[in-house]
C-alpha cells in the first residue's frame, strides 16, 4: 500500500449528495487557506459578488481574505464544498466577543454550481457546527436583490428588513427541518480540525438550545 505524503493526502471530507444527482465533498476551511477563497471568488459573476459582499468587486483586496481565511474553529468557522475536486462554495459564520451568543452568517457558491442544492446543504453544516458551539441566535447582511440567499434564509426562520439600504435580520438559531448534511458526520470532522483540541472549545457559553 502507498501511503502518500502528508502535502499530498487530501484534507478530509463529508460527502453530500446534491438535488440533481451530484455530490459535493464539504470540510472546513483551514486557518490561513486563501486559494479556496480566491477560487470561489474567480467563478461567480458580478452580479453573485454583488450578492455576497453587496458591491459588484472585480477583486479582492489582500487584507479582507486573509481576514476572511483567519479561521479558528469557534469564533470564525467556514466550510469549503468542492465538486470534482475544485472549490464550489463557502459558508461561514462570524461571532464576537462582544456578543458571543450571535452569528453573522455569508453564504457564496460558485455560478456553475447555483441551483443544486449546494447552498442548503453549506448552510446546514455551518449551522450545525454553530449549535454545537454554543450559538443562540444567527444574522445576515442580504443585497435586497439576492433572492436565493432570502429564500435560504427563511428556511432558518430568518426575517429581514431594510436598514441603510441593505437586508438584515436575526433569529434564535434553528436547524433545517429534514438535515441537508449527515450531522454526526460534519460534528466528527469540526472536532478532529479544530486547531487547538486540547482547549475544551465544545461547550455552550449561552443559555438555550438550537431547535
Amino acid at each position: 500500500m502507498t501511503v502518500l505524503p502528508l502535502a499530498r493526502r487530501r484534507p478530509a471530507s463529508v460527502r453530500v449528495p446534491l438535488a440533481d444527482g451530484g455530490t459535493a465533498l464539504l470540510r472546513p476551511l483551514q486557518d490561513g487557506e486563501t486559494g479556496p477563497l480566491l477560487d470561489v471568488f474567480a467563478g461567480m459573476s458580478p452580479a453573485s459578488r454583488a450578492n455576497r459582499y453587496l458591491v459588484g468587486a472585480p477583486r479582492l483586496t489582500g487584507a479582507f481574505v486573509r481576514a476572511l481565511a483567519a479561521t479558528d474553529g469557534l469564533m470564525h468557522v467556514a466550510w469549503l464544498a468542492s465538486v470534482d475536486d475544485r472549490p464550489a462554495g463557502i459558508a461561514r459564520y462570524v461571532r464576537t466577543d462582544e456578543d458571543p451568543c450571535t452569528a453573522e452568517l455569508a453564504l457564496e457558491v460558485v455560478d456553475e454550481h447555483q441551483r443544486r442544492g449546494l447552498g442548503l446543504a453549506l448552510l446546514d453544516a455551518v449551522t450545525t457546527v454553530a449549535a454545537v458551539n454554543g450559538v443562540r441566535r444567527v444574522a445576515a447582511t442580504v443585497h435586497a436583490q439576492n433572492m436565493p440567499s432570502l429564500r435560504l434564509l427563511s428556511r432558518l426562520g430568518i426575517k429581514t428588513s431594510f436598514q441603510g439600504g441593505v437586508l438584515e435580520g436575526n433569529a434564535p438559531l434553528r436547524l433545517l427541518d429534514p438535515p441537508r448534511v449527515d450531522r454526526h458526520a460534519i460534528v466528527a470532522l469540526a472536532r478532529r480540525s479544530t486547531p487547538d483540541s486540547s482547549e475544551p472549545v465544545w461547550t455552550a457559553p449561552c443559555a438555550g438550545t438550537a431547535h
